[in-house]
């Protein structure tokens, strides 16, 4: 064979097999491009377009029609020729304009401020949220660390004031999770100092400062990446505002008593039969985060937008669980679709669906259901913090 026929072989099979590599998934080749030529920092910039970075000054063409009187001139007004050589700073696609992360304010009479360096948490004196005390607030910020899964590195003696353990976080200040993976987001390995204090005129707050970042692509690649104030901010504003999201959950379990949770059989609003719990939405999608590890069933895919869990049985042993020595849920071995919805405004539908997206039948339902509620009322009471919790360091 020639050599030409060789090198058109090779283009031939090289453009065959450009399409297979494309099937691979954009987030893989997004990472591949980061890693071996830096950051991909365009999602800091609106529209892609610098036109104005090449713009030029041109002489005024304003032409007053006859018969007008010359526009009024005001000298406080004019714009000073200034040579562009002596300007300094970023231009184009170099300039953050992202817009910071935004203050949020809870009903409950809570809300962020930047501050200082420093993203704060604000407790109003008039609002429903309990917190009196820099006991209180330092006893719920153990609990809303301890559900983000947070740990706590050290704690300053004899103060309000504990450093985090490093923890992977998203570019707005969440904690990372395989969602956000799945979708290939960078995330940034953090470390959080975290205080209660009061400020001149006595208002109780939490601020959280950050302290260490480390880029990485999802693939887990780490990369030099330094933070500007303005990413600096945004995180920090991020986390505080997701605390207050936490805060708002406990409020909203606070109203359920966990002794008395009602789990019951009824129709969703599809008229499926599934399990009705008298538990607001959020906090029952919180709950089953936990629950599916409990019962032995592994998450094989969970959307967070769309409240639904791929789980998979795979043995008989996963059929039961040990609740205070009482062997419970009685379901058959498969793979199933978990779909939370939000039923007559202020509770959830939990529907069961079989490999083929089909609802399960109503009399699985009714053997399984006995045992999934007790182990949904044991959950939720671990979950909601009925018993006391200790800050400690790790």
């Amino acid at each position: 064979m020639t050599k030409y026929k060789l090198d058109k072989l090779a283009l031939v099979v090289t453009v065959m097999a450009l399409p297979t590599l494309s099937m691979t998934g954009c987030v893989t080749v997004k990472d591949y491009y980061q890693e071996y030529f830096g950051m991909d920092k365009s999602t800091r910039e609106v529209t892609g377009y610098y036109e104005h970075v090449d713009s030029k000054i041109y002489r005024n063409t304003l032409v007053v029609p006859e018969g007008l009187d010359n526009p009024g001139v005001n000298s406080e007004l004019t714009i000073p020729q200034v040579d562009a050589k002596s300007l300094h700073g970023p231009l184009g696609e170099a300039v953050d304009v992202r817009p910071p992360t935004a203050p949020y304010r809870s009903d409950m009479g809570i809300h962020t401020q930047w501050s200082d360096g420093e993203a704060i948490v604000w407790f109003e004196r008039n609002g429903s949220h309990g917190i009196q005390t820099e006991d209180d607030a330092w006893m719920l910020l153990a609990s809303v660390l301890k559900h983000m899964n947070i740990g706590v590195g050290k704690i300053a003696p004899g103060q309000y004031l504990l450093t985090t353990i490093s923890r992977d976080f998203t570019e707005f200040g969440k904690p990372y999770d395989g969602s956000d993976a799945e979708v290939g987001l960078k995330k940034y390995n953090q470390i959080y100092q975290i205080r209660v204090g009061r400020n001149s005129d006595g208002s109780l707050g939490i601020a959280s400062k950050l302290i260490g970042s480390m880029t990485s692509l999802s693939s887990g690649k780490g990369m030099e990446d330094l933070l500007d104030m303005i990413e600096q901010e945004r995180f920090a504003m991020g986390f505080a505002n997701n605390i207050i999201h936490e805060i708002d959950s406990k409020q909203h379990e606070a109203v359920v008593d966990p002794d008395n949770l009602v789990v019951s059989i009824g129709k969703d609003h599809n008229n499926h039969q599934a399990i009705i719990v008298e538990a607001p939405f959020e906090t029952t999608t919180a709950i089953l985060e936990g629950l599916f590890d409990r019962c032995g069933w592994k998450v094989t895919k969970h959307s967070v937008s769309k409240a639904e869990y791929d789980v998979e049985v795979n043995d008989n042993t996963d059929n039961w669980v040990n609740v205070r020595g009482r062997r419970l849920l009685d379901i058959n071995t498969g793979k199933y679709k978990i779909r939370v919805g939000i039923h007559q405004k202020q509770y959830s539908a939990i529907t069961f669906y079989n490999e083929k997206d089909t609802p399960i039948p109503d009399k699985e339902i009714s053997r399984l259901y006995p045992g999934f509620a007790d182990v949904l009322v044991e959950e939720f009471k671990t979950y909601s913090g009925a018993q006391s919790v200790k800050v400690e360091a790790n």
